[in-house]
């Protein structure tokens, strides 16, 4: 019978290459989520960005507005 040294070495190399690769997919699905999160706050932001120009066009259009109804009230009085 050979001596159990061999299959000791193997077994641990084995055991170490397992754990390294475990972290790894680990690594890879916690990166994964992350990137998941971040894309959803960016759409989410991008709403809000497009949300507040929406209302900034409204109230520039409605300030127009009512510059001009003060010009042609004073044209008429």
């Amino acid at each position: 019978m050979e001596p159990a040294d061999g299959r000791v070495i193997l077994f641990i190399i084995i055991a170490l290459a397992v754990f390294a690769l475990g972290r790894r997919f680990q690594t890879m699905l916690i990166m994964r989520q992350v990137w998941k999160q971040s894309a959803r706050q960016v759409s989410a932001r991008k709403e809000v960005a497009h949300g507040a120009a929406k209302s900034m066009v409204g109230i520039t259009l409605l300030a127009i507005f009512v510059v001009w109804l003060v010009l042609n009230l004073n044209r008429v009085m």
